[in-house]
């Protein structure tokens, strides 16, 4: 039975923090619905709900280089205690600010700016912390399972944080976001140190933040892999405007479907990440063949007739989905220097979080001026175009390498 739990999994360390990311996650989600709701209901306004998704991702994609430099020079458990610490006040101020009343708005905004300040360096120093918790054997299956943790997290926050909201309101939602950061703290004081020790990394302070990114984006598969992520990220991945539209709008779905939807796509992104985590490797291949998978759910999905129909592909778009930012992540981070591993944390998340809302804008505004389906068919071809350049990068490169091998056996 033990065999069919993924090795990291079988770590205390790592179960730890697994148990602690679901938790917090879980937790984000009742904050960014009660958020979303609560802005609409007060406002009525749906720039404004564009301006706390501007609060929330600005700060990553500024930050997001510089705090991954700190990962690679601090202990990242030292910057997770830090950061869950400060995100839990974050969240109860919220609720401070929520109980307050509408007149109380710019205070809120403000309190989701400096939140998005402390994700930026969450996001990296969590990244970063996997090697030391499992070290370079197991890294690729811990990065699957951290996906894993996030798309769990999806599959039962909305619900949950639907019927709080419901029941109690806002503040409520934003106090329970606050409580689950304790689970993280917990969580990293029972960790053993020792075990941590073993696989710490040797901190790098050398070179500046430009000149470690240029290292990294020197290596022509991980420059791939970052353009590819922001390419899927921006044009196939906005599913919070675009699965909304079409089950709302496109197919004349209810608020329920839409929730089902939403599920059943992260009940696939489970499946998807640790059917990754159990593969004994991770490379481009299993990129681009996971692209595929996305490219081609999105693509059924598009010509869905019926709710009934989108609702049965919904799990196979999150399949595509978790497969994709598991393998991506993975073989990232199995490239990147050991010592670099907070910058290339870093890029990760600015070429996803990072970017995310550019992608809303283009999404919103192709649908707006056509419908869901084309958005969707968009995504489709993106993909597909993806996979086939990282396909042909990896021939050219093996290809390479072949002549290389061969030439000095032809001077002989």
């Amino acid at each position: 039975m033990s065999s069919l739990v993924p090795r990291p999994l079988r770590r205390r360390n790592f179960a730890l923090y697994f148990t602690g990311q679901v938790a917090s996650s879980t937790g984000v989600w009742f904050q960014n619905l009660a958020l979303s709701l609560w802005i609409i209901e007060t406002t009525e306004s749906a720039r404004a709900l564009a301006l706390v998704t501007v609060c929330q991702f600005a700060p990553i994609l500024l930050l997001s280089a510089f705090a991954g430099a700190v990962a690679d020079r601090h202990r990242p458990r030292r910057i997770l205690f830090v950061t869950a610490a400060l995100s839990s006040l974050c969240a109860a101020a919220l609720a401070v600010a929520a109980r307050s009343g509408p007149d109380h708005m710019p205070v809120l905004f403000a309190i989701i700016a400096v939140s998005g300040v402390v994700q930026a360096f969450d996001r990296t120093a969590g990244q970063s912390f996997l090697f030391e918790l499992v070290g370079a054997k197991e890294l690729a299956a811990a990065v699957s399972l951290n996906t894993v943790a996030l798309s769990a997290a999806r599959s039962i926050g909305p619900g949950l944080a639907g019927l709080a909201y419901a029941a109690a309101g806002p503040a409520t939602c934003f106090a329970i976001n606050s409580g689950t950061y304790i689970f993280v703290i917990v969580a990293l004081c029972f960790m053993n140190s020792t075990s941590l020790g073993q696989n710490q990394t040797r901190r790098e302070s050398g070179k500046g933040v430009g000149d470690s990114a240029r290292s990294l984006l020197a290596d022509k598969d991980l420059r791939s892999l970052f353009a590819t992520n922001v390419a899927v990220t921006v044009l196939a991945m906005n599913f919070m405007v675009v699965v909304t539209a079409m089950v709302t709008v496109t197919l004349d779905g209810t608020a329920a479907q839409l929730g089902a939807a939403h599920a059943l796509n992260a009940v696939g992104a489970v499946i998807g990440g640790v059917v990754i985590s159990m593969l004994p490797s991770v490379r481009l291949r299993i990129v681009a063949a996971t692209t595929v998978v996305l490219g081609g759910a999105l693509g059924f999905a598009a010509l869905s007739p019926t709710i009934a129909f989108y609702l049965v592909v919904s799990p196979l778009i999150g399949l595509g989905l978790g497969g994709f930012q598991s393998s991506l992540n993975s073989t990232v981070q199995t490239l990147s220097p050991t010592h670099l591993l907070g910058r290339s944390s870093a890029l990760l998340t600015m070429s996803s979080v990072g970017v995310a809302p550019v992608g809303a804008v283009i999404a919103g505004s192709i649908i707006d001026a056509t419908s869901a389906r084309l958005a969707m068919a968009l995504g489709t071809i993106t993909c597909l175009v993806c996979s086939l350049a990282l396909v042909r990068g990896t021939r050219q490169r093996q290809s390479h390498n072949r002549a290389d091998d061969a030439a000095p056996a032809r001077t002989n």
